[in-house]
């Protein structure tokens, strides 16, 4: 317990303990809700990603997956691949119709939730998709991909790969 005495003689008592005890629970509680593990992402099986050694975290961003035989936005099916490539019924002038379709859709969804008060972070965010793409596929597909991305006013990419073993 602490006092303080002031000129006219009266005494101010200041009880430390409950202070003390509310501070504690505080940094308990702000040390438990603190956290340093980055954003995990669950691979499909069906593809096999390059290798690399740069690091950085993924955020919550829509995911285009190209899996041997498959495009897939968000865990949605979209696009069969045929020979590396896919069928000419889906291409439209160098994209993809398919996958334009279905992030044209998701872009306009941000859109309509966030109305008018998007900051330049959320204009970044919501113009940012993650790709993960099986290694063995060429880059024209990627490239198709990523027009098609582009027409939907995704136009930045995180590309996943896998970590370098050491």
């Amino acid at each position: 317990m602490a006092s303080v005495s002031s000129d006219s003689g009266e005494t101010l008592s200041l009880n430390l303990m409950p202070m003390l005890d509310i501070f504690s629970i505080l940094i308990v509680f702000l040390l438990m809700s603190y956290s340093t593990d980055p954003v995990s992402y669950d691979v499909n099986g069906g593809v096999e990603l390059p290798e690399s050694t740069t690091l950085s975290s993924l955020d919550e961003l829509p995911a285009i997956k190209v899996t041997k035989t498959e495009i897939l936005v968000n865990d949605r099916k979209v696009a069969n691949i045929i020979g590396g490539d896919v069928e000419d019924k889906d291409k439209a002038q160098g994209a993809i119709q398919p996958v334009y379709d279905e992030l044209k859709k998701l872009a306009d969804a941000n859109k309509r939730v966030l109305g008018g008060r998007v900051s330049e972070i959320d204009k970044v965010k919501m113009s940012t998709v993650t790709m993960e793409m099986d290694k063995n596929h060429r880059f024209k597909l990627m490239k198709r991909i990523m027009l098609s991305a582009q027409q939907a006013d995704f136009i930045a990419f995180k590309l996943m790969v896998a970590k370098q073993s050491s």
